[in-house]
């Protein structure tokens, strides 16, 4: 098959977008790297650089499009290279946008929090706050829901070995820590850093502000700080508690069985993170605001007591989703 993963990610808080989708489609397409992937992405930073990082081939769209000129640039793109399947994952998607493709091949929606209700052949909704179950919406189309259709990179259906924990902290806001949590993060660390073990990952398209780089420079000696890692399993299954927003890397600390705690970046997230407070899974910290440094240093202080907390001794998350949802893409044929 000809797959068009239409997209869209970067630096662009007020959309909301950070690399979430971006990284979804990319974990996804690795179940399909027998066949011919084109992604078509609005770039507001980095994708292009990460998508060729991975030997993907995009095409680009003029960001900020209005809904019609995306459309039509859309279709000819589907014309011109024969499109069999498009997979649409991005911010603002609309059903009108997903029943004028479905006219001319067939289309599969990821959708997050409770949106399903799209004229698509397929609907996939990884969302915790869904009990894993197939159903149909309002338009007949059948939708992949819970967390047991949620879009992990396959390293992530690696079994688990118990290992002693190097890490005693770990701190990832995305591949765009668009709230500038990391600052306030690293500031909340400043009385423990002699007694844990922290590491930062920033992000790929976070770039180092002053206060950013002045504070990376004061406690690079103390706290592990880095851009972006290859493993980013790894890097959680060396860990004893995560702090992360709310949106894909919760699947992944859950996968490996780390408790977390979340600060939101967008007001979306605070849905997805009660959702995980309510399994007692991870910790809501609500947004960044002027109690969030006494909610971290409260954490940190009492640490072995959230870790107690918080359960993860469980299989909500087994990383098989991605070979699920290709065995139903699979069948659509």
């Amino acid at each position: 098959m000809k797959i068009l993963f239409r997209t869209s990610g970067g630096r662009i808080p007020k959309k909301q977008l950070g690399l979430g989708h971006i990284y979804r489609c990319i974990n996804l397409s690795k179940e399909f790297s027998s066949h011919n992937i084109i992604f078509l992405i609005e770039d507001y930073g980095s994708v292009s650089t990460l998508l060729k990082e991975q030997n993907l081939r995009c095409i680009k769209l003029k960001s900020g499009l209005s809904e019609k000129m995306d459309i039509q640039k859309t279709l000819k793109i589907i014309q011109d290279e024969k499109i069999d399947l498009v997979i649409a994952d991005k911010y603002g998607l609309t059903n009108q946008f997903v029943k004028t493709i479905k006219q001319v091949t067939k289309i599969i929606v990821i959708s997050d929090l409770r949106n399903i209700d799209y004229d698509a052949n397929l609907v996939v909704n990884g969302f915790i706050g869904y009990k894993n179950k197939i159903i149909h919406n309002k338009y007949g189309t059948k939708c992949l829901l819970g967390p047991k259709y949620q879009i992990l990179n396959q390293i992530y259906t690696r079994k688990k070995i118990k290992k002693k924990k190097k890490i005693d902290i770990l701190a990832t806001f995305g591949g765009f820590d668009s709230a500038n949590i990391v600052p306030v993060l690293i500031k909340s660390l400043k009385n423990n850093i002699n007694d844990l073990k922290i590491k930062i990952i920033l992000g790929p398209s976070t770039k180092k502000n002053s206060e950013l780089s002045k504070l990376v420079k004061k406690y690079n000696n103390s706290i592990t700080i880095v851009h972006k890692v290859l493993n980013m399993r790894k890097e959680i299954g060396d860990t004893k508690f995560g702090f992360c927003s709310g949106g894909i890397t919760t699947y992944e600390f859950a996968n490996m069985n780390v408790p977390f705690a979340i600060i939101s970046q967008y007001p979306h997230q605070l849905i997805t993170s009660k959702e995980w407070k309510k399994l007692g899974i991870g910790m809501n910290l609500g947004r960044l605001s002027n109690t969030t440094p006494k909610k971290i240093q409260n954490i940190v202080n009492n640490l072995e007591k959230y870790k107690k907390n918080l359960k993860t001794n469980y299989k909500i998350v087994d990383g098989l989703g991605t070979k699920r949802i290709k065995k139903e893409i699979i069948s659509l044929k």
